[in-house]
Order: C-alpha cells, then structure tokens, then sequence
C-alpha cells in the first residue's frame, strides 16, 4: 500500500525474519526501546524504519497513523504495508509497517545523552503535553503514552514530541471522558517511569 512517495524495497529479504536480514541498504540509525524487531533501510536519501508486528496490528496500526497524520497531528508518516510473507519453505511470517525515519528527530534517551542541559526535562514532559492533548482535542485515544513512544525534535527552542507508535490508538467523535482520564492516568505513570530511567542513567 503505497503513499505518495513510494519507497523502492522490493528488493529486500521479505521471505526472512526481520531480525535475520543481512542486507548492503540496512543502516543504523537511533531508536528507543521496543518489544518488536525494527530495522532501518536507505532508500536514496530517505531512511525507513520496518516493523514487524502480527498482521492484524500491522494494519490497525497502518490505518491509525493515516487517520492521524490527515488531522495534522505531528506523527511519523505511514507509507507501507507488507502482508502475505511466508520463509521459503511456506511457513507464515509477521506484517511489516513501514514507516518514513523522521529526520532531525531522536528518542528521548539519545536525546539527553547527546545534548543533556538545564531545563531539558521540563521541555521534554512539556513537548508530550501538548501532543497529548492535541490527540484528544481531534478525538483520539493512545493508551500508550511513554517517552519511549515519542521522537523528539528542535523547534524554535522548545522540543516537538511526535508520535511513532500508534499500536492502541483509538478513535471516537467525540473521546469520552472517561478515556481520555484513563489516557491521562497511564501517560502520567509511563512519562513519569522515563524520567526516573534518565535520573538512573545520571543524565537527568
């Protein structure tokens, strides 16, 4: 399923585990932490980042970055989906998400060990409040807002949070209080546990 601007990856390994491919386009480029496999791939000068996922959360995933990004919301772009794979003896393979890398943006753990400074805390959670509450302004609920689950790029002085991990996202017209409580509650506890890893790391 293409997007505008449709990468060329018909030549990589699809046929083999993501966390098995050995290939001259993958690069190594700063990620946060993740329970799946997610590799990177060049493609001119734009990078790729390939997730593997179940089929199903591929695709819920796929359609809820769509549906994001055409309410403006700052997420990464959603340009592909790979369904169907099997190994070449026959057997099933996870979907593949494709997303486009965001440039000039890093996960908040890179963040501060590169840049650190005074005051980076605060601009971090602030960054992540207002995304939040830009969400739940159009109507989304994320359940799972983390530090981990963001990218973070300058703007202007301050910090941009962009969304990078749409897994429970959910849409209602308009968002009930009551989730967007639940969503409130979770975001706390989550962005409040990166802040105590970064002051355990020293960089805080």
């Amino acid at each position: 399923i293409p997007s505008r601007e449709p990468p060329d990856l018909l030549d990589l390994p699809w046929s083999v585990p993501l966390a098995d491919w050995e290939h001259p386009r993958l690069v190594r480029m700063a990620k946060g932490a993740t329970r799946h496999v997610v590799r990177f791939v060049g493609d001119g000068d734009r990078v790729y980042a390939l997730k593997e996922t179940t089929p199903p959360d591929a695709a819920r995933e796929y359609a809820m970055l769509r549906m994001l990004a055409e309410e403006n919301l700052p997420v990464v772009e959603a340009v592909g989906l790979v369904t169907g794979r099997t190994t070449a003896g026959g057997e099933p393979l996870g979907a593949v998400l494709v997303t486009r890398y965001l440039d000039y943006a890093l996960p908040y753990g890179y963040l501060f060990g590169i840049e650190g400074g005074y005051g980076l805390g605060r601009k971090l959670v602030d960054a992540a409040v207002v995304l939040l509450v830009r969400i739940h302004v159009e109507g989304f609920y994320w359940g799972d807002c983390s530090l981990a689950n963001l990218l973070f790029r300058r703007d202007a002085g301050a910090l941009m949070a962009y969304l990078v991990d749409a897994e429970t996202t959910d849409h209602h017209d308009p968002l009930p209080e009551g989730m967007r409580a639940t969503d409130v509650e979770l975001a706390r506890e989550n962005v409040a546990g990166g802040l105590l890893d970064l002051e355990a790391a020293g960089l805080l």
